[in-house]
């Protein structure tokens, strides 16, 4: 049996990106997803939030596929997808974009970059397995975040969202029963200082990892 290919772009932005730049790839949105854009208050939100539709146009090229993000339907859970297409997830955190798009299956991605937290206040969103780890490991918050990037990435491929039981998701297995599918659990590489898994129901997988500049997402509308 062929692997799965399961490409991750992503794209760093340590500053705000000049005006020009950063108005020219709005303009590119659909008309109805701009003010979308410029409601959020801090830049960083709004850069992830745009740069993450980039990062998909930008996969969609890489895969000679003509798809637009006019084309993003939503489910009921308010998970994104394009009838036909690879299916693909987005996140964001820190100053990073990522961008997961999978050859065949469903894929789920969460990236996040840990920040010093009561990790106590978050006792009921695990399962008893997954919080002795947490709490037996020196490594906190790390640790947290890596259960809770599993945990997302699982119920982000799923569509089911954080309006499911966090607590009923066990996750200390690197394969997961959930939602009727079998979902494998991987660790992906972005950069130091940050945390992020990938889930797929796609059991045999090679994930691809792309740095993608910010000049090579403008250059696609030159």
């Amino acid at each position: 049996m062929p692997k799965t290919h399961i490409s991750v772009y992503y794209s760093c932005y340590d500053t705000p990106l000049p005006a020009d730049t950063f108005g020219r790839l709005v303009s590119v949105l659909p008309e109805d997803a701009r003010p979308g854009i410029y409601r959020y208050k801090r830049w960083e939100d709004a850069h992830a939030a745009l740069l993450g539709k980039h990062l998909l146009l930008y996969a969609f090229r890489r895969l000679h596929l003509d798809y637009t993000l006019a084309d993003i339907r939503y489910t009921p859970y308010k998970r994104p997808f394009i009838k036909g297409a690879p299916d693909f997830n987005i996140s964001h955190s820190g100053n990073i974009a990522v961008c997961a798009i999978a050859g065949k299956g469903y894929v789920g991605i969460d990236i996040e970059k840990p920040i010093p937290l009561h990790v106590e206040d978050f006792r009921q969103q695990f399962t008893p397995e997954e919080w002795d780890a947490i709490r037996n490991d020196p490594a906190a918050p790390e640790i947290f975040y890596r259960y809770w990037t599993r945990k997302e990435a699982v119920l982000k491929a799923a569509g089911t969202g954080l309006n499911e039981a966090l607590h009923e998701l066990n996750t200390i297995e690197d394969t997961v029963s959930y939602h009727q599918h079998t979902w494998q659990l991987k660790p992906v590489t972005i950069m130091p200082g940050y945390i992020c898994h990938l889930a797929s129901n796609e059991m045999d997988t090679v994930i691809n990892t792309h740095a993608v500049s910010i000049s090579e997402l403008v250059s696609m509308y030159v």
